[in-house]
């Protein structure tokens, strides 16, 4: 009795979770705000590189996605139906001013969009050997590169898409649209920026097979009929991967129409699946040349990372221009002589000392004790009492 309620109750809230979401899908209202909801899908977009037109209704790459870092080479193609993209490829390839060039074109079904594209690629390194990868690494082309291309798709004979710019990399792709790749034309032209590469394209084209009737020129720009490629597919030997890959992709689409039925404006499906479906929202996000696509080459970015010659040194720097020397300062004045200090006054001389006076006593007594009578004064000698005694008793000093 237990299990019976337990699986009646788990029934009720199934039933009621159920009308809970049929409710809401019932009341759900897109915002009337086309404005609004583009925004909100393109920033959706942008980690994945892409961007909505919503006039003309098709997705298409942004010019500075992450996927320019990328560069392109023949291994890419190859790997494609790994990732639901089953596309007719046309490698252009051909040598001008120096640098060795690749202009792709591409149409066919990309999951769950149907689309076309022209990529522009160029190198000056020389081919990759290796044991996983043996050919040419394209590197993206600069901004000034950039050519003014355009193509419109036809679909058993109807337009489908058109796109018209200055870019790497022109794409557009229609959401829920299902062909197979033989039911799609192309009608590409690009406009090259002299005649010289302008014949060295059309020059190439007819290396790869093209006849007179399949591209035309005007100028400097070519216009190519692209039916059905020229070059070999890199998905021939496997027919039977390719028709797996799309009858999924297939499925994908027809299940996309039918959650979204209720709608016909592209920007009203996406906000419904977002809000309802988001697992199908995502795919769809991811559904274009997708991070895992590249990932799955990540060895090879590696390998062409190790392999790409050395930059050349930058230029060097012009010499700074000597500075002016400096202006000599002026000579110090020269200071003033000294004034000549005046001679000192001489000194008057001195004073003779009075010569002796004759001595009248004995003279050669006198003679030896003169000095001392003038050192006593006595002026003279022979005065001295003890001389006029006759004294002669002094002693010699």
């Amino acid at each position: 009795m237990m299990t019976y309620i337990i699986i009646a109750s788990i029934a009720l809230i199934l039933i009621v979770l159920g009308l809970i979401f049929f409710i809401r899908i019932k009341s759900f209202k897109p915002n009337p705000n086309k404005t609004e909801q583009l925004k909100q899908l393109n920033d959706d977009l942008h980690s994945a590189g892409f961007a909505y037109n919503y006039k003309n209704d098709y997705f298409y790459a942004v010019k500075d996605c992450w996927q320019r870092e990328t560069g392109y080479c023949a291994l890419y193609d190859e790997g494609t139906p790994f990732f639901n993209m089953i596309i007719d490829c046309e490698p252009i390839t051909f040598s001008y001013n120096g640098k060795r060039w690749l202009i792709e074109l591409w149409k066919g079904q990309y999951g769950i969009t149907t689309g076309a594209e022209i990529g522009i690629y160029n190198t000056v390194s020389e081919d990759i050997h290796s044991e996983k990868f043996t050919g040419t690494f394209y590197e993206p082309i600069s901004d000034d590169e950039q050519l003014e291309m355009s193509f419109v798709l036809f679909k058993n004979g109807k337009k489908l898409l058109k796109r018209k710019a200055c870019h790497w990399w022109l794409t557009a792709f229609k959401l829920g649209e299902f062909s197979e790749t033989d039911s799609l034309v192309m009608k590409a032209k690009i406009k090259f920026p002299t005649r010289d590469m302008c014949k060295a394209f059309t020059d190439a084209l007819i290396r790869t097979g093209y006849k007179q009737k399949e591209f035309s020129v005007k100028n400097k720009t070519v216009t190519i009929h692209y039916t059905k490629p020229h070059t070999p597919q890199p998905t021939a030997p496997e027919k039977i991967q390719a028709f797996s890959v799309q009858q999924v992709n297939k499925t994908n689409c027809g299940a996309y129409r039918i959650a979204t039925a209720k709608y016909s404006d592209t920007l009203d499906k996406l906000e419904y699946l977002r809000s309802f479906v988001p697992e199908l929202y995502e795919f769809m996000l991811h559904s274009l040349y997708a991070k895992e696509f590249f990932d799955a080459f990540e060895w090879l970015i590696k390998l062409i990372r190790h392999h790409k010659h050395p930059e050349p040194p930058c230029k060097p720097e012009p010499p700074c221009k000597p500075e002016p020397p400096c202006k000599p300062e002026p000579p110090c004045k020269p200071e003033p002589p000294c004034k000549p200090e005046p001679p000192c006054k001489p000194e008057p001389p001195c004073k003779p000392e009075p010569p002796c006076k004759p001595c009248s006593c004995n003279q050669t007594l006198c003679k030896q004790h003169c000095k001392r009578y003038h050192e006593h004064q006595i002026s003279d000698c022979c005065d001295s009492p003890q001389y006029k005694r006759g004294y002669t008793g002094y002693e010699e000093e």
